[in-house]
């Protein structure tokens, strides 16, 4: 008994301490004197930097500039989210030391500064101007303190340095690499769309023409008679090219569909763009590839319905030319992977499209209370 109660008291004793080393680590510092930037001469070497290395337990990958555009080094030089990009340097810029930290390594576990090694829930971050190092960051847990927006607060250590710290800003560095990429391929507006042709392999053709109004659209046959598989089909479909966002990418070279049907859709505006995609969907994967290419017709040309015109969201024959030449630059060489909603609308079959009255899908019950209406 007399062990057993030794055992215990050991026990309580050991818990105590841990507690006591987590609070000692976590606790506020009585002193303000650390306040400041985390990089105090960031700012002023903004301009320098061309690369952003990422790395994690997860992956590791590095964004490079050329000019003003970032790429993604190890997605092919995919294009990079620029917005993503220049926020996470001006973010670290930003940042502000709270509280100074251990320096004890064997302590870095609880903060998470501890690097990637055996498990280690790190980030590391680091910003280069070609091989040299402008600022390195080790980006640890996050201090939860039950806020839903504004800066937040993280345990980080600068590279090479054994203090940690607390640090508040915008560090919600995310550690996947394809969340870097550039995810938005292409946006034409609905309200430029005049007339979509999805074409099977057969050559049989299912065919959505703008009614004369913005956001009406039905069959040539049947025309505002039409009846959609769901009410809010046409319109769907209408607007597939706009802020059109991608699962993933891969170039075109080496690129094979196997034995995969393809379906083409034409996207045609009334200022005469148009947008041609080509699409398979893989059996085994259950995915959908697609591949873009633009033109300008000319011939294609048509007046526009009053209300869409006075949207001025169509554009002059030279602005079309010039939209052709840079989404082929953009696009032509990349074949993209798109969830089902997507793929599905653009490989619609006429039986696909539209029904008979009696046969239509019900839209669910609208339980946003208008939101974003």
């Amino acid at each position: 008994m007399k062990k057993l109660n030794s055992l215990t008291i050991l026990f309580i004793v050991t818990a105590v301490m841990v507690v006591l080393m987590l609070i000692t680590i976590q606790r506020p510092s009585q002193s303000n004197d650390d306040e400041g930037l985390l990089f105090p001469d960031l700012y002023s070497q903004l301009s320098d930097i061309n690369k952003i290395k990422v790395s994690s337990n997860q992956e590791e990958f590095t964004i490079v500039r050329d000019g003003e555009d970032w790429y993604v080094q190890e997605r092919w030089n995919y294009p990079a989210d620029f917005n993503l990009a220049k926020r996470t340097l001006i973010d670290l810029a930003d940042a502000k030391i709270l509280e100074t930290k251990t320096d004890k390594p064997e302590q870095y576990g609880v903060l998470g500064v501890d690097g990637m090694e055996e498990g280690g829930e790190t980030v590391h971050l680091t910003l280069l101007n070609d091989d040299d190092t402008v600022a390195g960051l080790l980006l640890g847990r996050e201090r939860e303190l039950g806020q839903t927006g504004g800066p937040r607060q993280f345990y980080v250590r600068r590279a090479g340095e054994e203090r940690s710290w607390l640090a508040e800003g915008y560090l919600n560095i995310n550690p996947l690499m394809l969340n870097w990429v550039n995810s938005e391929v292409i946006t034409v507006a609905r309200e430029r769309i005049a007339q979509v042709n999805i074409i099977q392999p057969n050559g049989t053709t299912a065919t959505l023409i703008n009614l004369g109004q913005k956001d009406k659209f039905g069959t040539p046959e049947s025309r505002d008679k039409t009846v959609f598989k769901y009410a809010q089909l046409g319109y769907d479909i209408a607007g597939t090219l706009f802020q059109l966002r991608m699962e993933d990418v891969q170039p075109l070279s080496g690129f094979s569909r196997g034995k995969a049907e393809i379906v083409t859709a034409e996207f045609i505006t009334f200022d005469g763009l148009k947008v041609v995609t080509e699409t398979s969907f893989d059996i085994e994967s259950g995915l959908y590839f697609t591949t873009f290419k633009a033109e300008f017709t000319p011939e294609n040309i048509s007046n526009a319905p009053k209300d869409i015109a006075a949207l001025n969201v169509l554009k002059d024959e030279q602005q079309v030319k010039q939209e052709v030449a840079d989404l082929n630059r953009r696009l032509s060489n990349w074949v993209y992977r798109f969830g089902g909603f997507v793929g599905t609308n653009l490989m619609r079959a006429k039986a696909d499209m539209v029904t008979e009255a009696d046969k239509v899908i019900p839209m669910p019950a609208d339980v946003t209370g208008g939101f974003g209406s």
